[in-house]
């Protein structure tokens, strides 16, 4: 009879990840390359060429690593390379589980404002994969408000230094919204605000479906030098219950390449920079 007893090793790592590498007497799920590929990440972003070269395996090999990790939730894979999965907390109701669309987009965002000492990060699933791209260090220690909970439990132990608005807990996500929140921005003045949306429409804005949360990005218009929207193009043509911005509030807007070319031309002719980045992996 042969008996196999199932052993679970953790890996801690330097910023305080827990990696389960699953060994039994038959061997390690979790090869010697991959436990390499996790290594790589805890430095910072991975970049897939650069990666692969010092591996020493094609990107074709790496690609498929990283499509095994990011299934076991390790990884997230953005433009290029690939990101550690935060290890705090996220909602478990799966609201604010991001796809790579979002991190795409999210990531296009970064490149395009940094540098930058100081945002306004507000609720969505894009804005929350901004966040944890901001977790890696790649922003170094910029200045993030918010009125997340699950931002601000992301951004715990990274570069960022975090201030969390205070105010009344959404029944529906893991946000602060009311008057307290709205008098507390009255102190601050940030480089960008960053928002997502519900709803958008090419001739009148942006909209969200709370309108606690539509006083509260409207307040945080005033205390932004600049104003960046996030989010997928399928929001366009939708209605949601309250404008929060105008395309006059707005100076850039970052998407994905489903958003028909009459509507890019419509936003940019209204004074918004418009960047999009593919839809397909």
């Amino acid at each position: 009879m042969l008996l196999i007893f199932n052993i679970t090793v953790y890996i801690i790592s330097a910023r305080g990840y827990i990696i389960p590498v699953r060994e039994t007497k038959t061997g390690t799920e979790m090869n010697e390359r991959k436990q390499k590929i996790l290594a790589i990440l805890n430095q910072g972003r991975l970049d897939i060429k650069e990666a692969a070269a010092d591996l020493g395996v094609s990107e074709m090999t790496l690609r498929r690593d990283l499509r095994d990790l990011e299934a076991k939730q390790f990884l997230v894979q953005v433009k290029g390379g690939a990101v550690l999965c935060s290890r705090g907390f996220e909602p478990k109701d799966g609201a604010y589980q991001v796809r790579n669309i979002h991190m795409r987009i999210a990531e296009a965002l970064l490149e395009r404002i940094m540098p930058c000492q100081s945002v306004f990060l507000s609720a969505g699933r894009t804005a929350f994969a901004l966040a944890k791209l901001l977790m890696t260090g790649r922003a170094g220690r910029i200045k993030v408000i918010t009125n997340s909970l699950s931002t601000a439990a992301v951004l715990f132990h990274s570069q960022c230094q975090v201030i969390l608005l205070g105010g009344e807990l959404r029944s529906n996500s893991l946000d602060l919204i009311v008057t307290s929140a709205e008098k507390m921005l009255e102190n601050y003045s940030v480089d960008w605000l960053i928002s997502g949306c519900d709803a958008a429409s090419v001739d009148d804005g942006f909209y969200t479906a709370d309108v606690s949360l539509a006083n509260l990005e409207t307040k945080s218009l005033s205390i932004a030098q600049h104003v960046a929207v996030i989010t997928e193009s399928d929001k366009f043509g939708r209605r949601a219950f309250a404008r929060f911005a105008t395309l006059q509030d707005v100076d850039l807007l970052v998407t994905d390449d489903g958003l028909p070319d009459p509507a890019v031309r419509a936003l940019r002719a209204g004074g918004v920079e418009v960047l999009q980045v593919s839809s397909r992996r």
